[in-house]
């Protein structure tokens, strides 16, 4: 079923005359792993297998190819299935919930990224430089890789402080541009409050990095 995540339970429902026993329900929806669990369940009871499916990249011009997800008890018949027809899937696991899971945690960064972009963009084009800050980006967004990921973040607890500051003065100008600074004041406080004991553990320090 490719329903929002809202109908997933309509949708299974309405399956149920339609599925003999031993049949694999799959679930494409975007929701969270204790709706994933609930489907599970309920195609448990009725003898059904079932895919929790995570696309992880748009689906116009992939089509089956699409990158994706998928976990349950399912998720290795459906993953033969649509591999079968040159598709991507890999199976996370035989939990429902883990590659919904897996895609709302990589969707914290991706809509984040994308919230980021809008506000800071809405800034640069009320002071005239839309054009030269959207090429700027274009370009580190183009030499981006891992190396960087672990840069941002290694300095981060010794820097936080200044980092905030700096925030805060940004906060200042898009308020002067006439742009509400919602990301940003948020990036700030956040800032604030970070110290190396709320740093993700995998982190490098300084020295490794």
């Amino acid at each position: 079923a490719v329903t929002a995540a809202a109908d997933a339970q309509i949708a299974i429902a309405q399956a149920w005359d339609r599925l003999r026993r031993g049949a694999l329900y799959a679930d494409l929806s975007t929701a969270p792993a204790s709706l994933k669990h609930d489907l599970n369940d309920s195609a448990t009871m009725r003898g059904l297998a079932f895919a929790d499916v995570a696309l992880m990249a748009p689906v116009p011009g992939l089509g089956l190819a699409t990158p994706a997800l998928a976990s349950g008890s399912g998720a290795h018949r459906y993953a033969e299935l649509v591999n079968g027809f040159g598709g991507a899937v890999e199976v996370v696991s035989e939990e429902a919930g883990d590659a919904a899971t897996r895609k709302l945690l990589r969707s914290v960064f991706v809509k984040g990224l994308t919230g980021v972009l809008i506000e800071t963009l809405r800034a640069a084009d009320a002071a005239g430089e839309g054009t030269w800050l959207r090429d700027h980006l274009a370009g580190v967004v183009t030499s981006a890789d891992g190396a960087l990921l672990d840069r941002l973040l290694s300095g981060t607890p010794a820097h936080a402080k200044r980092r905030a500051e700096e925030m805060e003065h940004a906060a200042t100008l898009l308020r002067q541009l006439g742009v509400e600074p919602s990301i940003t004041e948020v990036i700030a406080r956040m800032l604030h409050d970070t110290d190396t004991s709320s740093m993700p553990v995998w982190i490098p320090s300084p020295s490794e990095s």
